[in-house]
């Protein structure tokens, strides 16, 4: 496989060769085309044709069957984790809402006992 800079499109190496030869264009785009103007593509591994299992279908079927298995035991998980980020976020804002009552009180015990004192009380 090879793509066009032009365009990007995606070709095979043989066949886009012969019609550049041929018409030295672009056959999506009609532009000017060179051979130059292809990058071959680097591709992995081909994978392997299918197990003999998942031929038939009762094979096929078994086959579905274990990756549902494998993503409801996935989102079994996430929802574990969603739970426990759930509950420690509560907790976490529990403290906060805490500390800040905390605070708004000592603010005003201060504001109170500089009243008290005489003292200006601040904004």
């Amino acid at each position: 496989p090879v793509v066009a800079r032009t365009n990007g499109a995606l070709y095979e190496r043989r066949v886009i060769e012969k019609y550049v030869e041929e018409h030295s264009r672009d056959p999506l785009t009609n532009e000017p085309l060179t051979k130059d103007d292809l990058i071959p593509v680097r591709s992995g591994a081909a994978s392997g044709p299918r197990a003999v299992a998942a031929s038939t279908i009762p094979g096929l079927l078994a086959q579905l069957h274990s990756e549902w298995d494998a993503v409801m035991l996935e989102q079994f998980s996430l929802r574990q984790q969603l739970s426990s980020a759930q509950q420690e976020l509560a907790h976490a804002l529990f403290k906060h809402d805490a500390a800040c009552r905390v605070i708004a009180k000592l603010i005003a015990e201060r504001d109170e006992a500089r009243r008290a004192a005489g003292m200006p009380v601040e904004a």
